[in-house]
């Protein structure tokens, strides 16, 4: 079984293309440079640009009457396009729609187009909803800082529960500080006493 030469996809919608010119293009700087430099330090690839030719036909006018009113609005709300030919092509906007009534085809037009590639950047919009959680994880990691440099005391007077581990994390003076500044053996401090911060 052989395949229909010339039978393609744009955006879903069946058309014959007798030519389908590809061009993948880059542009190189060309000034000027000192030995033992690289010539080209930058290569910007271009937007593929893909020039469509070849056949509207349809069984009645009115059908392919439709198929150029599809075509039309592809063209006019700039809508991107998948082209499936002998390659497939994605992200394309078409322009150029020329049609042109030929004598050996009653039911169709030559035709012609030219589909562009559309480079998608990211969005840099972000929700507002996700707004609100990088803002509270920033303010609460700005409050565990601001206690940690409000936290300026010279001494603290034990609780039942304090030990030298509880109280290292919490004014960040290490255990050996602590028990070298106030002697207390670390299973034994005695509650209610001042103990030594730094």
């Amino acid at each position: 079984m052989t395949e229909l030469v010339g039978k393609a996809l744009l955006n879903g919608i069946n058309i014959f293309v007798e030519n389908e010119d590809a061009n993948f293009d880059v542009d190189i700087p060309t000034h000027k440079v000192e030995k033992g430099i690289d010539l080209s330090d930058h290569v910007e690839r271009q937007p593929v640009v893909v020039k469509l030719s070849g056949k509207l036909v349809r069984p009645t006018p009115e059908q392919v009457e439709s198929l150029i009113q599809k075509l039309l609005k592809i063209e006019n709300e700039g809508k991107t396009v998948t082209y499936e030919g002998r390659r497939i092509y994605q992200n394309m906007l078409m322009s150029g729609l020329n049609i042109k009534a030929n004598s050996k085809i009653m039911n169709g037009y030559n035709f012609s187009c030219t589909l562009t590639e559309v480079r998608i950047a990211q969005s840099s919009y972000v929700p507002p909803e996700v707004k609100a959680v990088i803002a509270k994880t920033a303010e609460a990691g700005r409050k565990q800082t601001e206690n940690k440099k409000s936290i300026n005391v010279s001494t603290h007077t034990v609780k039942k529960g304090d030990t030298y581990s509880s109280l290292s994390k919490k004014y960040g003076v290490s255990v050996a500080t602590l028990q070298k500044l106030n002697g207390y053996d670390s299973r034994k401090i005695p509650i209610g006493v001042k103990l030594k911060l730094g």
